[in-house]
């Protein structure tokens, strides 16, 4: 394996890394986010099993816009992060495949 495929290799196995990272972070905090913006909505609203509910003793969900404009930006990052991780494993076959052509025409 040549030093420069070496430094491709590290440095994509950063970028997933990064993306795993990012990828945690939106997860708990879409969520805390939510919770939040329900209870900020409207005093008697409650966060509860993922729903925005009317209270802790009315469980009736309430439809808060914000709570749902947050989940098509969650959408979108999640699909975004997907692609994103698609296009590093694809490079990292390139990679590999590359590195093993190379030992097959060295002769080992």
């Amino acid at each position: 394996m040549e030093q420069k495929d070496l430094m491709m290799f590290a440095a994509l196995m950063l970028s997933l890394f990064l993306i795993a990272i990012v990828t945690g972070v939106t997860y708990i905090g879409m969520d805390q986010l939510k919770k939040t913006t329900c209870e900020q909505a409207d005093d008697d609203y409650v966060w509860n099993g993922g729903a925005c509910q009317a209270s802790s003793a009315n469980t009736t969900a309430v439809t808060v816009t914000a709570i749902t404009k947050i989940g098509k930006v969650e959408s979108a990052i999640d699909i975004a992060l997907g692609l994103l991780t698609l296009v590093v494993l694809m490079a990292v076959f390139k990679v590999v495949i590359k590195s093993a052509k190379s030992f097959g025409t060295s002769g080992f």
